[in-house]
């Protein structure tokens, strides 16, 4: 899947950097929305770049909803609702953040939204050489140890070509989000998230789009899905009662 790389995926340009760094704090709440940026020379001393880096910098960052400039005003954070959420590194840098349980459900809905029906899409659709790399997914799905590289590795593949498999650009454009959305699950909770019983839906769903069953492939992906965010906010309970529970001289200073 094509896909625009992420900020920090490119070798890096000085004005990536400095996006990079303005854009988590934006989303931190270090530069909450209607603040007015740090002026051009002030960025320029911090991350000791020129101008014209700055400023692509900011443009960067307007693309991506998060800021707007305005002559002899200066460049202000725009408000939240006006962000582009689906942007990978928006994305990326809120989950960086610790995101809130609203924002992960919110995640989680979009996902129950949008990939249903691309299952379903993708049951009707898919080609031969799609149905092989899904078959070759869900194999080493159920076959590599848990929490590996290698199964997280397929399951990404494995909700990547059911995007491709739907044949609906609309779709596909969204896979950043899913992506980030599937790699927030792994880094809270891999072994929670991935049981038997997810490895099982997981396979539920390619039998369905293997059998052409767009109904059984929307149903099966919304219960996988479904499941999904129930053991994601599991593994954040119990990750939450056990940091409580540590002792206070336990805890890093």
């Amino acid at each position: 899947m094509n896909r625009s790389p992420r900020i920090a995926d490119r070798q890096g340009s000085l004005s990536d950097r400095v996006a990079a760094e303005i854009g988590r704090r934006i989303v931190s709440g270090l530069y909450p929305p209607g603040e007015t940026l740090p002026t051009e020379p002030r960025v320029q001393e911090e991350f000791g770049v020129s101008r014209t880096a700055v400023r692509e910098a900011i443009r960067l960052l307007s693309a991506k909803g998060l800021t707007v400039s305005r002559p002899k005003i200066g460049t202000r954070v725009r408000p939240r609702s006006e962000w582009n959420m689906l942007d990978p590194d928006v994305l990326k840098w809120q989950i960086d953040q610790k995101p809130s349980d609203e924002f992960i459900y919110a995640l989680f809905e979009m996902r129950e939204i949008i990939e249903p029906a691309a299952a379903a899409r993708a049951a009707e659709r898919r080609t031969e050489e799609e149905l092989e790399r899904l078959t070759a997914a869900v194999d080493d799905i159920t076959r590599r140890p848990r929490a590996s590289a290698e199964q997280i590795k397929a399951d990404l593949e494995f909700h990547m070509t059911i995007l491709e498999a739907s044949h609906n650009p609309m779709l596909r454009s969204v896979g950043a989000m899913i992506e980030s959305a599937l790699l927030f699950s792994f880094s809270i909770g891999w072994r929670v998230a991935m049981d038997d019983g997810s490895i099982l839906q997981h396979r539920a769903v390619y039998e369905a789009i293997r059998d052409r069953n767009s109904e059984e492939a929307y149903l099966m992906m919304r219960r996988l899905l479904r499941n999904a965010k129930g053991d994601v906010f599991d593994a954040l309970w119990q990750s939450r009662i056990g940091a409580e529970a540590e002792p206070e001289e336990a805890r890093p200073g």
